[in-house]
């Protein structure tokens, strides 16, 4: 799974922070990057003649992965993360995701079922990752089959470039969509197992805000 390069992964994205960037300006990248990526689906498909455009979007894929990589390393290393930090990073994780792959819903002819599945399925997603944390034996969990957000990153990159060498695997798109889709299902279901193995044996509370 793509997560396990993680360790290999920060060692080459905090090259780039160098000593100049600050956590604050790497999310502020990480933004720019996810805009960038929603505009590069919406031209590059709905623009006769900026096809190519497909071809900057694993690009920015990749730079908004590694921008909010950055925020997290940066903060760590200067011992400036916060709870507010924290809450705004995953935030960012799960609207981030929805403006880059929501900009489909925008494109003529992009069929709109199996983007909002696969939206929502991410956000499932990212839900149990988080919900991890807050249970016995917490931790985010970042397990994945295939459908953790590098690899959304990874084939969502993917079917950009081949939509610039292969213009009719549009008419196949819907499947395409379904089957990532799928993988991002399992990963939540996989997310899950995760959680309740590590609260097995452990003592379990709930609390709202008006007690038990």
């Amino acid at each position: 799974m793509l997560y396990l390069q993680k360790g290999n992964f920060q060692k080459v994205v905090r090259s780039m922070g160098g000593s100049w960037m600050t956590s604050n300006q790497a999310t502020f990248f990480g933004i720019i990057f996810i805009l960038l990526t929603a505009s590069g689906y919406y031209v590059g498909l709905s623009r006769e003649g900026f096809r190519w455009v497909l071809l900057l979007v694993p690009v920015f894929l990749f730079m908004r992965l590694a921008m909010n990589t950055l925020d997290g390393l940066l903060s760590r290393e200067r011992n400036t993360a916060t709870v507010a930090g924290e809450i705004w990073n995953e935030a960012l994780d799960v609207f981030g995701d929805t403006i880059c792959y929501g900009s489909l819903l925008l494109v003529p002819g992009v069929p709109d079922k199996p983007v909002i599945l696969f939206l929502i399925l991410t956000w499932a997603a990212e839900f149990f990752g988080v919900l991890g944390k807050s249970m016995p034996g917490g931790m985010r969990r970042h397990e994945t089959f295939g459908g953790g957000k590098p690899d959304r990153a990874v084939w969502m990159g993917l079917v950009a470039v081949i939509l610039v060498v292969s213009p009719g695997f549009i008419k196949y798109f819907s499947y395409y969509l379904i089957f990532v889709s799928i993988l991002v299902g399992l990963t939540s279901l996989i997310r899950i197992r995760k959680i309740i193995q590590a609260a097995r044996g452990k003592e379990y509370k709930s609390y709202t805000w008006i007690g038990k």
